[in-house]
């Protein structure tokens, strides 16, 4: 696990109810993603991917290719060994730099359920707004709240 993925699993689990599984082999032969999260208070599933590339194309493929190689074997696994039921949602965390965040965004087939973080932020965690550390986080907002911002919330 690299400093960017550390990062991001501090924020990920901050909230103390989000429970994380690391490079969790989803399909026999393809790419694990960075992370699986539960969140069990909230009954969702994250695919989480995380990336520092300046030119993350691959990271595109995989995304593209989501439903079919990550959420069809995921969702039925995690079922059949009794961690979630029917009426878990499944959706994907994306981390990358800021300046890749709309170049990855136009690229990704499909966003519905794909929410694109900035990886600076959720590296700053000295700049996390107290929310952070709440059940209140919501990661589906596609932004980290940061103190002394409007609302705990960065604009673009």
């Amino acid at each position: 696990m690299d400093r960017h993925e550390e990062a991001v699993m501090q924020l990920l689990t901050a909230n103390g109810e989000t429970f994380v599984a690391p490079r969790y082999e989803v399909t026999e032969g393809w790419q694990c993603p960075a992370f699986v999260v539960l969140r069990p208070a909230r009954r969702q599933v994250y695919v989480v991917e995380v990336s520092a590339s300046g030119y993350p194309l691959g990271l595109v493929n995989r995304l593209n290719e989501r439903v079919e190689r990550w959420y069809a074997p995921l969702l039925p696994q995690l079922q059949s060994l009794g961690i979630t039921t029917a009426d878990w949602s499944v959706g994907c965390l994306v981390f990358v730099r800021s300046d890749q965040i709309g170049w990855l965004k136009e690229r990704v087939k499909d966003a519905s359920g794909v929410h694109v973080l900035s990886l600076e932020q959720a590296s700053s965690n000295w700049n996390w707004d107290d929310a952070v550390w709440t059940s209140e986080m919501d990661f589906e907002t596609g932004q980290i709240p940061q103190r002394g911002s409007l609302q705990g919330q960065i604009t673009h």
